[in-house]
């Protein structure tokens, strides 16, 4: 049986996610996620509409940002991508910033990456 010991039921956490993507055609509207779109750390809760947690099946988290929606995961997914840090769990002053920086491929010509990352402030003082 599933350890679930290590899920904080009351914690948030924070999931790559894509943003969702909505159309209205014809009056019905269509959402959907693409690929395309860059994954962001979004912060996430514990959401027990459709699994409880205690059934040891599955976890769904939703998006705490408009845009996101929902992720599922098996119990035992989730708590592995936990261990591996592909989900993260919140800790105070947590937030997920984007950062950039240059790459230079010769001494005129300079690529410029972005990526979303996690990043704990310090208080001040």
């Amino acid at each position: 049986m599933t350890d679930i010991s290590m899920i904080d039921k009351n914690a948030h956490y924070f999931v790559l996610m894509h943003p969702r993507t909505s159309i209205n055609y014809s009056g019905v509207i269509l959402s959907f996620v693409s690929t395309d779109s860059r994954p962001k750390w979004v912060e996430c809760e514990i959401v027990e509409d459709k699994y409880k947690l205690e059934q040891r099946y599955k976890i769904e988290l939703k998006s705490l940002e408009e845009g996101y929606g929902k992720e599922t995961f098996y119990v035992e997914d989730f708590i592995s991508l936990l261990n591996s840090d592909r989900i993260v769990k919140k800790v105070p002053n947590m937030e997920c910033v984007e950062v950039s920086w240059d790459e230079p491929l010769t001494d005129n010509v300079h690529v410029t990456h972005s990526a979303y990352t996690l990043k704990i402030n310090k208080k001040s003082r």
